[in-house]
């Protein structure tokens, strides 16, 4: 995996890695995005961090479907003050893969990752390997 350092053509703070893998970390809820059916979608998960990796459930459909075929995806986390006007971004880009071990399945259930929409079991795990990891933030050097 790389960090890019993205140019800063805006103004925006460019965050070191470290400090997007915290933002991965203690985010919640992510957004993997991914072609399906010739059209870019994307969808929002629960996810987790596993070793610097991202890691979310899923069950049948198009994000399992990505997966199997491990197409390139992005997955997207923010946070933000909409008072202050300040916020953060992270954007991991690499392939998605679906975890097939058993061992690997139990041990990751442990991360305590639960969908919060439960009508649907979600019993399949998919990996984002990343390619690269970049972040940005809103940073204000006045008062308002």
């Amino acid at each position: 995996m790389k960090q890019s350092v993205p140019e800063d053509h805006t103004g925006m703070g460019v965050l070191p890695l470290e400090t997007c893998l915290e933002h991965l970390s203690s985010a919640r809820i992510g957004r993997v995005a991914f072609l399906a059916d010739g059209y870019p979608i994307i969808l929002p998960v629960n996810h987790g961090v596993d070793h610097g990796t991202v890691v979310f459930r899923t069950t049948e459909g198009s994000k399992l479907d990505a997966a199997e075929l491990q197409l390139p995806v992005a997955f997207e986390v923010d946070g933000f003050d909409a008072e202050r006007r300040t916020g953060w971004s992270v954007l991991v880009r690499g392939i998605a893969a679906p975890v097939a071990s058993p061992a690997e399945i139990a041990r990751l259930s442990e991360l305590r990752v639960w969908p919060w929409a439960d009508s649907v079991s979600r019993t399949s795990w998919v990996r984002i390997t990343a390619h690269e990891i970049t972040g940005r933030q809103i940073v204000h050097h006045y008062n308002y």
